[in-house]
């Protein structure tokens, strides 16, 4: 589509976007030009490469000041935050701002994120997404909120109510939420403030980016050592909820059924696994996070996790998550004298046996 735009009528576009008093209907149609051309994930485009600061400049004011254009000029930013070189740019956009006393743009888009302009919030969700996927990003991020405290309550408010007409445009809520929860600041928030619970209803959701970004906040959450018993509780109930996706339609004895939770006893025939592969590894990564202490251990080996991935070993037809899981089991099956800690996290494995255990993955992988 370039090659339709002479780069000289592309730099005026360009330019155009940081200029005051344009018509709007033009500055939309520029918009439209640049949404094509930013979203050529082959090829970047000279132009929009070497006058990158300029247009950035120009859509963060369009998104800030023109409501009317603010839903283009966000979707240009997703489409430019989803390459690397375009991503690193708009950081260094932030951070530019930041270091000059005006930290508010972030502050400003985020105004956007409420039940008065639900289309445009859409937008500012995914940019936000692409821009908190590593961990310094989330934190640049999150320092940019102002009052984080309220702006995660909000989050979490849009998130959580029912709007059968506009809610899914807050359903990437829950993958920022999860990025965010890279951040040890983040993760206590929402253990601390009664949030979490709420977030458990979607773990069984047919909508798979509320699904999603929910089984991957709950994982990172188990990065918190000290927290494990407290997600282990029985007000909380977490275990059962971790296993309810990796469970399947196999029926057990009487006297296995009673070593599970009720929540995992007697399901129907048409049962079915989380489908997501990805989602199935998280699942099995928080797990095994929560494996790590003495005192976690033996909650999950009373409660049948054993019998539920044994079932799930034999289905998985993935031989990753089967290696995964196989490890799982591992620690589960050990006694506590064979295993000769209280925390797996106090240990100190020497680099030649993670050089050998890797090659004996890779090896069962091949």
């Amino acid at each position: 589509m370039d090659s339709e735009i002479p780069h000289n009528l592309l730099h005026v576009m360009v330019h155009s976007l940081v200029a005051d008093g344009d018509d709007p209907k033009l500055k939309s149609d520029i918009l439209q030009h640049l949404l094509v051309l930013t979203a050529d994930k082959h090829k970047e485009n000279k132009v929009i490469v070497d006058n990158m600061d300029e247009l950035l400049r120009g859509l963060f004011k369009v998104l800030e000041t023109d409501k009317a254009n603010a839903n283009a000029a966000c979707l240009c930013l997703v489409n430019i935050s989803s390459k690397e070189y375009g991503l690193n740019k708009i950081m260094s956009s932030l951070n530019s701002n930041i270091s000059s006393k005006n930290s508010g743009i972030i502050s400003k888009i985020i105004r956007y994120i409420d039940q008065k302009t639900p289309e445009i919030a859409s937008s500012v969700l995914m940019l936000l997404c692409n821009i908190t996927r590593e961990k310094n990003h989330a934190l640049q991020v999150y320092e940019s909120f102002g009052d984080q405290t309220t702006t995660l309550e909000s989050f979490m408010k849009l998130f959580t109510t029912r709007d059968v007409e506009h809610e899914t445009n807050y359903d990437y809520i829950s993958y920022l939420l999860s990025n965010l929860c890279q951040l040890h600041e983040v993760r206590m928030w929402l253990m601390n403030s009664n949030n979490l619970q709420k977030l458990f209803p979607f773990l069984n959701l047919n909508n798979s980016l509320r699904r999603a970004g929910v089984i991957m906040t709950l994982k990172n959450c188990c990065f918190e050592l000290e927290k494990h018993e407290w997600l282990l509780s029985e007000d909380l109930d977490l275990l059962p909820r971790l296993l309810l996706p990796l469970a399947g339609p196999e029926q057990f004895d009487e006297e296995d059924n009673e070593k599970l939770p009720l929540d995992l006893q007697y399901l129907p025939d048409d049962k079915e696994r989380e489908p997501d592969s990805d989602l199935r590894l998280a699942l099995l990564q928080a797990l095994t996070q929560l494996s790590a202490k003495r005192s976690c251990r033996e909650i999950i080996r009373d409660q049948g996790t054993y019998l539920i991935l044994r079932e799930f070993h034999k289905w998985e037809p993935n031989m990753e998550l089967k290696l995964v899981c196989e490890n799982l089991v591992d620690i589960l099956i050990k006694t506590e004298d064979e295993i000769g800690t209280d925390n797996f996290h106090d240990l100190d494995v020497p680099e030649d046996l993670i050089d050998k255990f890797k090659k004996m993955d890779e090896a069962y992988l091949s």
